[in-house]
């Protein structure tokens, strides 16, 4: 009698463990995946993204969720040893589906329950760590390579400014010809060289672009350029809220733009001399904080503007920028 109680009771406690033990199993596939979505640089929680998780192989939306304040979304319906896109983008982004995403790829597992995902959004009210880089002495004309420069090392990029400027900036030299100069349209080289303090001039964002494109080529990193001429205010100021530092053409403490004949040449290719800008200046726009901008300033370092007389001074300039994106 004494054997068969025994029995029964190892009976029952080899019951009562297996249950537990799917109830375990079952608690941990009902747990699903929670995203944490960061900034890239400081790792800062990022609040109220809209985040997607799709199936890799079918390219159907599984699940979406938004993210809390502290930056967390979770997932119930994902699959052991299913492949996902993970996709992070702002709500206002995820309607017109024209703005920046952050996207990774991973293998669910359910023996990982958290997955951090950096994205370079950033808080409204937090400026983007972008390295103060100064031009000078070097480079007494080079505030665009130089701003280039600083976001390029932003993203991790170890390239120096004298490094981008000699390599990779496009330049042409200005000539004179019987009192007149002759050099390139600064839409497609630099005017003169960067370093050239008596005659070096300017130029536009277009061979920064081609820069950039150049140097991530040959670095071989995960970058894209963006040439955003003639974007609109909010636009930009849309990118700096997504976390992506723009270079941005402006005048000199955003003065009136100053122009001068006499310092002014005829572009290739054409008859007639242009004026030139003689206080043409570009900086990195990296916050955006209630009717302030913060740039990082190749001759001055980090200063903040009035919003709307920053961007009146861009467009006195034409309108030019160039965004680097993850």
């Amino acid at each position: 009698m004494r054997y068969k109680r025994l029995l029964l009771i190892g009976i029952m406690i080899i019951m009562l463990l297996s249950s537990c033990n799917s109830f375990s199993q079952q608690e941990t596939q009902n747990n699903g995946l929670t995203v944490l979505t960061v900034e890239f640089n400081s790792g800062a929680p990022i609040p109220n993204l809209y985040i997607t998780a799709t199936d890799v192989v079918t390219g159907k939306v599984v699940e979406d969720a938004v993210g809390s304040e502290e930056g967390e979304a979770t997932f119930s319906k994902l699959e052991e040893g299913r492949d996902y896109a993970i996709a992070a983008t702002t709500l206002e982004n995820s309607t017109k589906n024209d703005g920046y995403t952050t996207i990774e790829h991973f293998t669910y597992d359910v023996t990982k329950p958290y997955y951090r995902l950096q994205t370079h959004f950033s808080r409204d009210e937090q400026e983007l760590d972008v390295p103060v880089v100064m031009q000078k002495p070097e480079l007494p004309h080079g505030c665009e390579i130089t701003s280039l420069t600083a976001v390029l090392n932003y993203y991790g990029m170890n390239v120096t400014k004298l490094e981008m400027a000699n390599n990779y900036l496009p330049k042409q030299d200005i000539r004179t010809v019987d009192g007149q100069r002759y050099g390139p349209n600064p839409a497609q080289a630099f005017a003169g060289k960067p370093s050239d303090k008596e005659h070096g001039m300017y130029v536009f964002a277009a061979p920064i672009v081609k820069a950039a494109e150049a140097v991530i080529a040959d670095k071989q990193a995960d970058l894209r350029v963006t040439n955003m001429s003639k974007a609109s205010q909010d636009e930009i100021l849309q990118l700096v809220r997504e976390g992506v530092p723009v270079v941005t053409w402006v005048t000199l403490d955003l003065s009136e733009p100053k122009k001068d004949l006499a310092k002014g040449w005829i572009y290739e290719g054409e008859t007639v001399p242009h004026e030139a800008y003689m206080n043409l200046h570009a900086v990195v726009l990296t916050g955006h904080l209630g009717d302030k901008v913060v740039v990082m300033d190749p001759l001055k370092g980090f200063v903040t503007y009035n919003v709307d007389q920053f961007f009146e001074s861009y467009r006195d300039l034409g309108k030019q920028a160039v965004a680097i994106h993850k």
